[in-house]
């Protein structure tokens, strides 16, 4: 695993902790002014393997 897969992961678990593991909650975040935002997605919509 390198340092960004570190960070993509860092970021899921950050925003499911705000939203309770909602993943719809996550994608639909109204929270436009977290420095986190526009990064939610990048892995919260893959598949888990």
């Amino acid at each position: 695993m390198d340092e960004k897969d570190d960070m993509k992961k860092s970021i899921e678990k950050h925003c499911l902790e705000c939203w309770d593991d909602d993943k719809e909650k996550v994608i639909n975040c109204p929270y436009k002014s977290c420095p986190l935002w526009k990064y939610r997605l990048e892995k919260i919509n893959e598949p888990r393997k």
